[in-house]
């Protein structure tokens, strides 16, 4: 009898706990068998906190850079080196006509969907690059896209949108025409940058702040954002349309983790004491107080990413080049950069990584220019040049997001300037919640004054547009900016970028480096452009980030990718069933959201 009883139970129990398992479904022997295993719940701190997803206009903080690759996929990417790969492109043919003025390439996309099934098609690509070269959209990638035909024309509001040359002659194919020949493999490289990853315009039109909300963000690449609620949780799960064939591919074909998710409840340094007892199994941002003794146990790289000043050149005293160099000169970049620890001083506005002109001869920008910035500071040629000004003191207010790393620069560029005899006040900016059109949005305060030149001088992280110099410097120049056109007022001109930057002599050499068609003869004009910009100074570059992570003994396959990204598709957690599930976390979250909280 108890042997009966004994199987009885066991029979139950392996019943219940195949029904206690998450659904999926993989092949076997060429035969689909059901299981409710999902796949892993990965517990990571991926970064801090963002509250921006849209491309076009969030990389003016680090952390957007590591959370839109995940979510987002381009024509093209850069491999681990920078070599420009195919991502959704299949492939692309060039078409060439010049007694007809005709230099068109034409590329072809494979088959993938976003999340929410709809396939990718040419369409989404054709409104990510004409969403930025629209009049009113104020937007930094312009500068990459000015060789399309008419860009300039439209960009500045003597054309119509529908003049650019770019179309989707075809579902998956996209036709991209120039105003004369251009090299097409260094077009590709333009269109590996992540500031022109697809979206789709019937997404965008639903409401301002389109990207902070879960049932309107569709995403395209391997991930998905599932929840987002500001300050308290960040769950992304696998796309299940990733190239996948819905009906006969495994739901764990592509992406093999089934959520990788992030608590915003607990601090940086309740994050890493979380990683240190075993319930993290990935920490991509440790607390600035653990990162001296723990240097030599992460894991560390290079980013194309840096911390920079922009000031508001349009009020006093920043309207004067000399003041904008002074408190460059002021600054210690070797000081600061000692206290982010994982942090190398900014040598010029251009990093490394990026080529100087090609990735095939492999010399890099920042080598042949050399180190154009000091790391130490220099406060007696900075007072001399405040007098030269006639500048002795004032207040200054430095704005920025609130974590700690950024918050650490500030108070030490606030004592530094202090030396000048300023007054340095830090505003650090969030996020406020609203609703629209039925939506629950939120509204990222830092971006919002950074695209309203609501500051005195912000702190912003520049991503390099590509691995191209010409983007970035480019930027700067008027008719490169970017700039939104005030088209109530009928002022069909090229407006500045954020600083209100416009000087004559720098918007010369820009354009000079634009016409030149000779890869090495631009590269030498654009290094003498990064040398004026340095010197006028509306931007001061103070450090270029490096990631530094660490991963879990249970965790592996996770693979670095360019620009300081990593790849968790193929990432394995090993015994994933003894770290807490996410639901509890997620639902505490919506809850909290609901009640207000």
């Amino acid at each position: 009898m108890k042997r009966i009883l004994c199987l009885l139970l066991s029979l139950v129990l392996i019943g219940a706990s195949a029904v206690s398992c998450r659904e999926s479904d993989f092949r076997k022997n060429t035969k689909t068998v059901t299981t409710t295993d999902k796949g892993a719940v990965i517990p990571v701190y991926l970064t801090t906190e963002i509250y921006d997803f849209d491309p076009a206009t969030a990389y003016t903080d680090e952390a957007a850079t590591k959370i839109l690759s995940m979510i987002y996929e381009g024509l093209y990417k850069y491999d681990k080196n920078g070599k420009v790969v195919p991502a959704i492109a299949s492939g692309y043919k060039v078409k060439e006509d010049p007694e007809k003025g005709l230099y068109e390439i034409e590329i072809y996309l494979k088959e993938t969907a976003w999340s929410d099934g709809r396939p990718v098609q040419a369409a989404d690509f054709v409104y990510a690059i004409k969403r930025v070269l629209e009049p009113e959209f104020r937007g930094e990638a312009a500068a990459l896209l000015m060789e399309i035909k008419n860009a300039k024309a439209v960009k500045a509001g003597e054309m119509s949108i529908d003049d650019l040359g770019v179309v989707d002659s075809d579902t998956k194919v996209i036709q991209i025409q120039f105003e004369r020949k251009i090299n097409y493999e260094d077009f590709l490289a333009v269109l590996a940058s992540p500031l022109l990853y697809p979206i789709r315009e019937d997404v965008v039109a639903k409401a301002t702040d389109w990207s902070s909300n879960t049932s309107i963000l569709v995403c395209n690449g391997p991930f998905v954002v599932r929840t987002f609620v500001p300050g308290k949780t960040l769950i992304l799960e696998r796309n299940i349309y990733y190239y996948r064939d819905v009906e006969d591919d495994p739901q764990d074909k592509y992406v093999k983790p089934y959520r990788l998710a992030v608590n915003f409840t607990m601090n940086a340094e309740e994050q890493f004491a979380a990683f240190q007892e075993g319930k993290l199994a990935f920490i991509g941002e440790l607390p600035l107080s653990k990162r001296a003794e723990y240097k030599d146990q992460i894991k560390l790289r290079d980013t194309l990413t840096q911390h920079v000043y922009l000031f508001n050149t349009t009020k006093e005293p920043f309207n004067k080049p000399e003041v904008r160099r002074a408190l460059s000169l002021a600054i210690d970049r070797q000081a600061i950069a000692n206290k982010v620890v994982f942090a190398t001083p900014a040598e010029g506005l251009i990093t490394r990584g990026v080529f100087e002109t090609t990735y095939k001869n492999k010399k890099q920008f920042r080598d042949v220019g050399g180190s154009l910035l000091s790391p130490s500071a220099d406060l007696a040629t900075a007072k001399s040049l405040l007098q030269q000004a006639g500048v002795n003191g004032g207040d200054i207010t430095i704005t920025l997001r609130g974590n700690e790393v950024d918050l650490a620069v500030a108070e030490m560029v606030a004592q530094a300037w202090g030396q000048l005899g300023f007054n340095v006040n830090i505003r650090k900016l969030g996020f406020s919640e609203y609703k629209e059109n039925e939506y629950d949005l939120v509204s990222d305060l830092f971006k919002n004054a950074y695209a309203s030149r609501d500051f005195d001088v912000i702190a912003v992280d520049i991503t390099m547009f590509s691995t191209n110099p010409f983007g970035n410097l480019a930027s700067f120049a008027l008719e490169f900016s970017g700039g939104a056109l005030d088209l109530q007022s009928g002022n069909f001109e090229f407006q500045p970028g954020v600083t209100g930057f416009n000087s004559p002599e720098y918007n010369e050499i820009i354009a000079k480096a634009f016409e030149e068609t000779d890869p090495e003869k631009r590269a030498a004009i654009l290094h003498d452009a990064e040398k004026m910009l340095l010197e006028l100074a509306p931007v001061v570059p103070i450090f270029t980030y490096q990631d530094a992570y660490m991963v879990g003994d249970d965790l592996s396959g996770v693979k670095e990718a360019f620009y300081g990204c990593l790849n968790f598709e193929k990432a394995k957690l090993k015994n994933y069933e003894k770290y807490e599930e996410t639901e509890p976390l997620e639902t505490q979250a919506m809850d909290e959201l609901d009640k207000g909280v």
